[in-house]
């Protein structure tokens, strides 16, 4: 559940949905509107005005675009309307999210920026490298990976969690990828380029500096949840029975390898390489 400051406006990287089709393939249904309900000891009241119609960003990719009203506060509940094809019947798809109180001038929220920051969205151009980021974190499919992590509420039914969530969610790789790229742009200080995950260049064997990017925003990935971990973290033994869980230790191993082959690879994507322009001229010369 994502939690929104009242008063805030909201872009495409905040209450979004992605529309596929049976082969997984992003598309336009015939029809998508929204509501937006609060939710209060489980009674549900209309807050929005009924099937509103969504921003489009992409093919298939919707979102809310309204200021958060700053007399909303607490839990609410955003409900998609969609039907693929015309005639056919409406599918609901819920998303929960809780609106923060905020007052700037009393400064009363703990971490405002978690809640002003905007969420950056997934485009096209970037989607393919947050994938490479998942898979040298092989967080691409929870339920298969994670038998042993309990399961996140983003989704529940009859008041339990049926799935178990990502580890790293998108805004989270798009923040590490452009870290990666920010060091790769100041990696050789003979170059004055500056590259973004829109403008990574692409070479004739495929884009090189994307797959490098992408395995410095693993390495920072795997070292963040270490540090997240590092406060979890303790010891227990009585009468012979021990206990320890120590997976900051882990994580920051992981993160060590995938950081010494960055540290390889950087230099030798960042090198300038000679290279040579002539002059060319008639083989007769007149005059």
């Amino acid at each position: 559940m994502i939690a929104i400051a009242s008063g805030r406006q909201l872009g495409p990287g905040d209450l979004s949905i992605t529309i596929r089709d049976e082969h997984g393939a992003p598309f336009n249904p015939a029809t998508i509107t929204y509501s937006i309900f609060s939710a209060v000891n489980g009674v549900e009241t209309l807050m929005s005005q009924p099937n509103l119609t969504p921003q489009q960003r992409w093919t298939g990719v919707y979102y809310v675009q309204m200021a958060i009203p700053t007399i909303w506060t607490g839990q609410f509940k955003l409900v998609w309307y969609v039907a693929q094809n015309a005639g056919d019947p409406i599918s609901t798809i819920y998303e929960d999210f809780e609106v923060v109180e905020f007052n700037p001038p009393t400064n009363s929220v703990e971490a405002m920026s978690v809640y002003l920051a905007m969420r950056p969205g997934v485009t096209p151009q970037t989607a393919e490298l947050v994938m490479k980021v998942r898979e040298l974190l092989s967080d691409t499919n929870p339920d298969r990976n994670y038998h042993f992590r309990p399961p996140t509420p983003a989704k529940t039914v009859a008041g339990y969690t049926s799935r178990v969530g990502f580890i790293w969610e998108d805004h989270t790789i798009i923040r590490m990828l452009k870290l990666a790229i920010a060091q790769l742009n100041t990696w050789n200080p003979m170059n004055w380029y500056n590259y973004s995950l829109d403008t990574l260049p692409v070479s004739r064997g495929g884009n090189d500096w994307g797959e490098a990017a992408a395995l410095g925003a693993a390495a920072k990935c795997l070292s963040s949840e270490g540090a997240r971990w590092a406060a979890e973290e303790f010891g227990y033994s009585l009468n012979g029975v021990s206990l320890d869980i120590n997976k900051a230790a882990t994580y920051q191993n992981l993160a060590s390898a995938y950081d010494a082959e960055f540290q390889i690879w950087a230099p030798l994507i960042t090198a300038n390489r000679p290279a040579s322009v002539g002059l060319r001229q008639s083989r007769w010369l007149l005059g």
